[in-house]
């Protein structure tokens, strides 16, 4: 027979090994919820150590006491380089407990396409950070007093297709986007998203100021740029009507979308050109006759050559023009062609390009136009002339014309300016309506411009200053059916009079862009 105390015996080892178990458990929880906790915290602070580093290198801001090439290191707890900081600021690095150490692997090695990242010489960093944290619970049930917890992050710099061939960059501005008159916009081409208008404006683009049609039934990955198969495109916009106020053709896949999320300005961390080493002589044009480089007219051309304008470049009436390939830079005066019609009137829309001149290194068999101030671009000190294609301007002019052959086997537009035609100064002093806007076709113009029109100030300083901005006007009477081959990014774009712009997306494929992105 079984005694009584040995019964109470095993209900005491029952008890105890019930408390063991259940002390097991609540060690799990709490020193397991402690651990992901730091796991978690671990990760976030590497992600910003990795981003902060790759975007030193993508800025150019690696340098000084912040300077770091391509060897892998380990932070120290008081270093001044950026991923190393970043990390402190997220509370890892600052104690022995922690180590916060970064390098450049190979892309194979983090498993990224090689073929999405930059040409840059330096385009991938990795950061791993990893702590030493104290058992708390379980401990006490025997197992290891520390635990390591590891984070890594992986950030680049890649190249990405831009979303939207028309950007509108003003973040505040009333009727950022007009179109007043009988005027029309036409897309044909291009991706899912055709135009993104980044103002958060109730009126950023509504009636009563809006007129017109902007015609995106051709828009769209569909389409090979002539209108004939694509079946529609979207129209984004942050602010304005929710609905579409009528004035918009969107095809049978495009869609009016309010609020749509703002679109960085694609083009904000292309470099702007050095300044030429010397001005160009005289006003920088020469006298050609005709059936020279490309010149049609019996009387002869006038041909420019690129370099440095000093006061700028201003060609009004005479004969017509051609220009070399490469970088014509504006130090203020602006550009200007007026009154220029093409051969004597012998036809329209000519090649204005050089025909027979040896390609630019930079530009191709294109041109850039750059605009800035007369002693540099010192914002708002230092009047910057614009761009200006007047009346009578029946000529085509071309951008740069470099390409490369991107991951997808697409062909798209290369450094270092991306099918730029005309380029503004980011830091220029303001250009807007009614007297000092850009303008393009004022008057009676048929002209074709084949690259990017890129006019606008950060989005700092349109945030700062709303006055201060970058407006293009496209106005003209029915003659002026422009073409545009490329992308149009401006803080504030107006068309008015008659005028139809026909947007048949760049000939040199999408562009594409530079941008830091977390990859791992």
């Amino acid at each position: 027979m079984r005694r009584r105390n040995q019964g109470g015996q095993a209900i005491l080892l029952v008890v105890v090994f019930a408390g063991l178990v259940l002390m097991g458990a609540l060690g799990l929880a709490v020193d397991g919820g402690q651990l992901y906790a730091q796991r978690t915290m671990a990760q976030s602070a590497a992600d910003a150590a990795a981003q902060a580093g790759i975007l030193s290198i993508f800025n150019g801001t690696n340098t000084g006491a912040n300077t770091f090439g391509s060897a892998a290191h380990t932070c120290t707890t008081t270093e001044t380089l950026s991923p190393c900081i970043y990390a402190r600021n997220n509370g890892f690095g600052a104690t022995a407990a922690d180590v916060v150490a970064f390098d450049f692997p190979a892309a194979a090695a983090v498993g990224v396409d090689p073929a999405s990242l930059s040409s840059d010489a330096v385009n991938l960093l990795r950061v791993t950070i990893t702590r030493s944290v104290s058992g708390g619970i379980i401990r006490m049930l025997g197992a290891a007093s520390t635990t390591t917890v590891k984070a890594i992050a992986v950030a680049a710099i890649v190249e990405i297709n831009s979303p939207t061939p028309l950007v509108v960059t003003h973040p505040t501005l009333d009727h950022s986007l007009s179109t007043n008159g009988t005027t029309n916009i036409i897309i044909c081409s291009g991706p899912t998203k055709s135009i993104q208008v980044n103002s958060n404006s109730p009126v950023a683009y509504a009636s009563p100021k809006a007129g017109g049609i902007i015609d995106l039934s051709h828009a769209g990955p569909a389409d090979p740029g002539n209108c004939s198969t694509g079946t529609g495109a979207d129209f984004g916009v942050l602010g304005g009507s929710t609905s579409n106020p009528g004035s918009l053709s969107l095809g049978t896949t495009g869609n009016y979308v309010s609020p749509a999320s703002i679109i960085d300005d694609p083009l904000k961390h292309v470099a702007a050109p050095a300044v030429p080493a010397a001005p160009v002589t005289g006003t920088g044009g020469a006298t050609i006759p005709v059936n020279t480089d490309g010149c049609i007219n019996p009387s002869g051309c006038t041909e420019y050559s690129p370099g440095l304008y000093t006061g700028g470049l201003n060609k009004s009436g005479g004969k017509d023009v051609i220009f070399k390939p490469g970088l014509y830079y504006m130090r203020g005066g602006g550009f200007t062609l007026k009154n220029v019609n093409g051969g004597g009137g012998l036809v329209n829309n000519w090649n204005a390009m050089c025909t027979t001149c040896a390609a630019d290194p930079d530009t191709g068999s294109g041109m850039v136009v750059y605009d800035s101030g007369p002693a540099g671009n010192t914002l708002g000190n230092n009047p910057t002339g614009g761009f200006t294609i007047d009346t009578g301007v029946q000529a085509t002019l071309k951008g740069s014309t470099l390409t490369t052959t991107d991951s997808d086997g697409h062909v798209v537009p290369a450094a270092p300016y991306y099918s730029l035609l005309f380029f503004e100064d980011r830091t220029a002093d303001a250009h807007t309506g009614p007297n000092n806007q850009h303008t393009f076709g004022k008057g009676n113009g048929c002209f074709s411009l084949i690259g990017t029109i890129y006019a606008t100030n950060s989005r700092a300083v349109m945030l700062a200053d709303p006055t201060h901005y970058q407006e293009v006007d496209y106005n003209g009477n029915p003659c002026s059916s422009t073409v545009q081959q490329g992308y149009i990014i401006v803080s504030s774009l107006q068309i008015v009079g008659t005028t139809t712009i026909r947007m048949n997306l760049t000939p040199y494929g999408f562009l594409k862009v530079r941008q830091v992105a977390l990859v791992h």
